[in-house]
């Protein structure tokens, strides 16, 4: 008999909620069942159904996922609401047909708020988003949730007017307290889907009204909205109140001010962030060291690369080598941009290949873009 056979059932319980593969999950299941006495607690059965969910779920077999629910049927573990909600939850993200027919079949004693929103959710990855308004309205003492839930999903399908009456609605007729995290949402729903600057201006006046906290995530995806929009002197507005900015403010600024090409003032709020020993991310660095490509800023540029080695201890990624190789490019500096490649610690991509060959045939360096090519050409024959 294997080890495993001898853990306690609570030792296999932390043992599933490690388990990343289906087969693991299910196997570790099943051990917990034959270890369980009628004497042990119920939710351990029900917890550990919901744990093998999780795998099961990611995997994206919908077949092995039924196997499993009619496991749950048989055995009454579906009549705990948080088993039924967690196959819910499971069935929206392979199946909504699936979940839909799921959720007709949950006792109603059962179906409490969180089996409502995710339901809802479901409905709202779907077309049809007449029939998820029409379920969000039948569902009685809405929360946050349930409100945020509708609104992206309204902002990020383009629904502008019915998003806006619905904030409206939220805002002037309810009793919900529109926190960050649903301002956050809406905000990054109305990012991805291009409509920034009339709802954000909206977001923006509602958090200084109500005086909400910017110190955080909306602090960030307010400067983000606007910074993609492309207007820098709001984004920097907000930046200005942020107290105690962390690392995400100072990024999205840096980013923002790097898109717009204003690269200077990306280097600028760089160098401060560092004196303000606010410690950089890969993401600030692949926004600065873009300022610099764009400015032309080859020393600062080499300096910066350099601390984020030696100083903050970040492994360089393929974007930070690009930078470098177009950096070098662009200044004529082709062998610096070859030694770039060939001692980078990850593949080099046609792009950097690319980068590099362009950079030859603008400068006439015959040598280095025989070799470049031949690389090149190998990197694409083995793809």
């Amino acid at each position: 008999m294997s080890l495993t056979h001898h853990l306690a059932a609570g030792d296999l319980l932390n043992a599933l909620r490690g388990a990343a593969c289906p087969s693991s999950a299910l196997h570790l299941y099943s051990l917990l069942r034959l270890r369980l006495r009628p004497s042990d607690p119920s939710y351990l059965a029900s917890r550990a159904a919901v744990l093998a969910l999780k795998p099961l779920s990611a995997a994206s077999s919908l077949p092995l996922l039924s196997h499993f629910h009619g496991h749950l049927l048989r055995s009454n573990l579906i009549a705990y609401p948080h088993v039924a909600s967690s196959l819910l939850r499971s069935y929206s993200l392979l199946s909504p047909s699936a979940a839909h027919q799921l959720f007709d079949q949950i006792p109603p004693a059962t179906c409490n708020i969180y089996v409502l929103n995710i339901m809802l959710a479901s409905l709202c990855r779907s077309s049809d988003l007449d029939s998820a308004r029409a379920f969000f309205d039948g569902i009685p003492d809405k929360e946050a949730v349930s409100w945020s839930t509708m609104l992206a999903c309204y902002f990020s399908r383009g629904r502008l007017a019915d998003g806006f009456a619905l904030f409206r609605s939220v805002t002037f007729t309810t009793n919900i307290a529109v926190d960050c995290i649903m301002l956050t949402t809406l905000l990054t729903a109305c990012t991805s889907a291009g409509l920034l600057p009339p709802f954000c201006r909206s977001v923006h006046g509602y958090v200084v009204r109500c005086t909400l906290p910017t110190s955080m995530h909306l602090g960030t995806t307010l400067i983000d909205c606007y910074a993609k929009a492309g207007h820098l002197d709001y984004a920097t507005r907000v930046f200005s109140r942020v107290p105690n900015r962390n690392v995400m403010h100072w990024t999205a600024m840096i980013c923002g001010m790097a898109s717009h090409l204003r690269n200077k003032e990306a280097v600028q709020l760089f160098e401060e962030m560092c004196q303000r020993r606010v410690q950089p991310n890969e993401m600030t660095f692949t926004a600065v060291l873009s300022a610099c490509v764009n400015a032309g800023l080859v020393e600062k540029g080499r300096e910066f690369f350099k601390l984020m080695v030696d100083r903050y201890c970040l492994e360089p990624n393929i974007h930070h080598y690009g930078c470098m190789v177009d950096l070098y490019g662009k200044a004529r500096l082709l062998e610096d941009a070859y030694e770039v490649i060939k001692t980078m610690k990850v593949e080099p991509n046609v792009f950097i290949w690319t980068s590099l060959l362009a950079a030859c045939k603008k400068f006439k360096n015959v040598k280095i873009a025989i070799e470049g090519m031949e690389k090149a050409l190998a990197l694409e024959i083995s793809d």
